[in-house]
């Protein structure tokens, strides 16, 4: 049986889209539809719908911006600036590594005093030609299951 096929959207005239894009929220929509369009039948779901397209209407009202073709200044104008900025930024670099300097002597100064029983990484990871023996396990004990008590039907 060959089905009919629907629009999936009522026809809306360019009036209805341009009262749907001037107004700010779906009530006043819905009070300025019913002042504006006074002879169309339309019941209050079919005025919904035309608000929850709003947001496809305002799309397409709406030119598609070209891509701007990126703009190359001449890095000559900017140089003495740039020069500032880079000088900047090797007088924090220097001192962000100076401070750093400082950290890792004070961290092996600290290990150095800590005692030997701390394992270094290096110890902890065993060397390739060392091969570990395999620790024997004792065979694990089976617990046998009791015999299930016979059930006593009470009188």
């Amino acid at each position: 049986m060959p089905v009919d096929q629907k629009r999936k959207y009522q026809k809306i005239d360019e009036a209805e889209i341009d009262l749907v894009i001037q107004c700010n929220d779906s009530h006043e929509f819905y009070e300025r539809y019913r002042v504006v369009f006074p002879t169309k039948k339309k019941g209050i779901d079919s005025i919904s719908k035309i608000w929850r397209r709003r947001s496809e209407f305002l799309k397409k009202l709406q030119p598609n911006p070209e891509p701007l073709e990126p703009v190359i200044e001449p890095v000559i104008e900017h140089s003495d600036g740039l020069e500032l900025l880079i000088a900047a930024q090797n007088k924090i670099l220097s001192e962000l590594s100076g401070v750093m300097k400082e950290h890792l002597m004070l961290n092996r100064e600290i290990l150095a005093r800590l005692p030997k029983q701390i394992l270094t990484y290096e110890e902890r990871i065993p060397k390739q030609n060392e091969t570990k023996t395999p620790v024997q396990k004792e065979p694990g004990k089976k617990n046998a299951m009791e015999k299930p008590s016979e059930i006593m039907i009470g009188s």
